[in-house]
């Protein structure tokens, strides 16, 4: 008993719900911060593909599978994207376990938890012989509500039921997870059209001397350097959600990470669709932006068909690969270039072999790239969920080129605003995300020199 009362004593009380934002907000401001210093350039996932040394023994083990997999003539795409997802989630399960989720890290104190244990202390206590003081009305409803709680307010589709409190941070959920957009050329602006200059020509240089036409003394002849430019206009993304707040009320620590989570992925997935499948219409969902797979809208130098009669990607040879990289501006290979692909595309890559016989992607452990699980020809592969994935006749397979050739123009970050009063005869409560950015890909209509990207597709017969 006595412990129990010294646990009672250390609890603290229900979570506000002003606290509830304040705690919301701060998961915010923390992914803000990365924002700020452009570290989303560099993810907590990137952080631990850059040092292997880190991965424990289950990813190392997942990584020596997936080779073995690819290797093996008899695997099936079911079997190599098994192996391609245990590899993924290892990764993500040690980025976790070293640097944790800022949303987690905001949300570290868990109040409700305490306020809980003080609850249950004192209502031990209440029904515990010697004891006649009345259990505390607000004690009391904590442990009846504590069983479960009812999604008044909260889409249909997840029940409008009577779910356990204890259960709101295990929502099970199978969305996909974006934000791959900071893999670009993420950059800061000032204004909401900026101009980007792009170099098509540099001086030229002129031999001086008895073994030139040009003898000394003589005038040299002038050169310029050539070039244009392309504006990158800023929008607004915006993300409105509604949550009741009764169940705010009743499971503040659960639900604010899965509430600041969902908000921040929806404004990611919109940042996705501009920077890698936009198709460059003035509507709400493409905002008048070119995506890298779209590149052939931008400049149709940037498309490379495969060969005739290659219509699937099992079907495409080594050599497709190869005109990929011969299609981009030669500079860009000095670049650090990186393909983009979808993690289910890249389980097919197996059925394509090299002259003896291999995988033409290799993975870290045979071929080891910084930064990168598998490799395409030497350069790393970006799994992004964003990724056209049908395997067909002039399908997108993969897109290959310069990071800092597509611009990520960064006008304001993450804006987390919330208010009652427009959910107010529902007793809603409303939160709202925006943010000010833009992507432009620095390339003009049919240039042969402005080739950053060059996209990959199947053949059409």
């Amino acid at each position: 008993m006595k412990r129990i009362l010294l646990i009672a004593d250390a609890a603290e009380g229900v979570l506000s719900e002003k606290d509830f934002q304040r705690k919301v907000i701060d998961g915010v401001e923390s992914q803000n911060k990365r924002l700020g210093t452009l570290e989303t350039k560099i993810s907590d996932i990137d952080k631990v593909l850059a040092d292997p040394d880190r991965w424990d023994k289950a990813g190392k083990k997942a990584l020596e599978d997936l080779t073995l997999a690819k290797n093996k003539m008899n695997e099936t795409f079911e079997d190599v994207m098994k192996r391609i997802e245990k590899v993924q989630k290892q990764v993500a399960l040690t980025a976790r376990t070293s640097f944790r989720d800022p949303v987690e890290r905001a949300l570290a104190n868990n109040e409700e938890f305490r306020a809980w244990l003080n609850a249950a202390a004192r209502y031990i206590a209440h029904h515990t012989k010697g004891v006649s003081a009345p259990l505390d009305p607000a004690y009391k409803k904590i442990i009846e509500d504590v069983n479960q709680k009812a999604l008044t307010g909260v889409d249909a589709g997840l029940g409008q039921a009577v779910v356990p409190i204890e259960t709101f941070n295990e929502i099970y959920d199978l969305l996909l997870q974006y934000g791959d957009w900071a893999s670009l050329g993420v950059q800061r602006v000032g204004a909401r059209t900026t101009v980007l200059p792009v170099a098509t020509a540099r001086p030229q240089f002129y031999w001086i001397g008895n073994q030139s036409t040009l003898a000394e003394g003589a005038t040299i002849t002038s050169g310029a350097f050539g070039g244009g430019q392309v504006l990158l206009i800023i929008n607004t993304l915006a993300v409105l959600m509604y949550v009741a707040r009764e169940l705010l009320a009743d499971s503040t620590v659960d639900l604010a990470p899965y509430v600041v989570r969902q908000m921040i992925q929806s404004v990611n997935w919109g940042m996705d669709t501009a920077a890698f499948i936009g198709t460059g219409n003035m509507d709400t969902t493409n905002a008048g932006y070119v995506g890298v797979f779209n590149a052939a809208l931008a400049n149709t130098n940037l498309g490379v068909g495969a060969g005739a009669g290659r219509t699937t990607v099992g079907a495409l040879k080594i050599d497709d690969f190869v005109s990929v990289l011969l299609a981009v501006s030669a500079e860009v290979l000095n670049r650090k270039p990186k393909w983009w692909m979808h993690p289910q595309m890249v389980a097919r890559l197996p059925l394509i072999r090299d002259n003896q016989g291999r995988a033409i992607f290799q993975t870290m452990l045979e071929a080891p790239v910084p930064g990168a699980i598998m490799s395409i020809l030497g350069f790393p592969i970006h799994l992004t969920n964003i990724a056209p994935n049908t395997d067909g006749n002039g399908q997108a397979v993969a897109a290959f080129g310069d990071p800092e050739g597509q611009a990520v123009g960064i006008r304001s970050d993450l804006e987390l605003a919330t208010s009652a009063d427009i959910g107010f005869p529902q007793n809603l409560m409303a939160y709202r995300t925006l943010m000010r950015a833009g992507v432009k890909m620095k390339t003009q209509a049919a240039s042969t020199t402005l080739k950053p990207f060059a996209v990959l597709s199947t053949a059409a017969v």
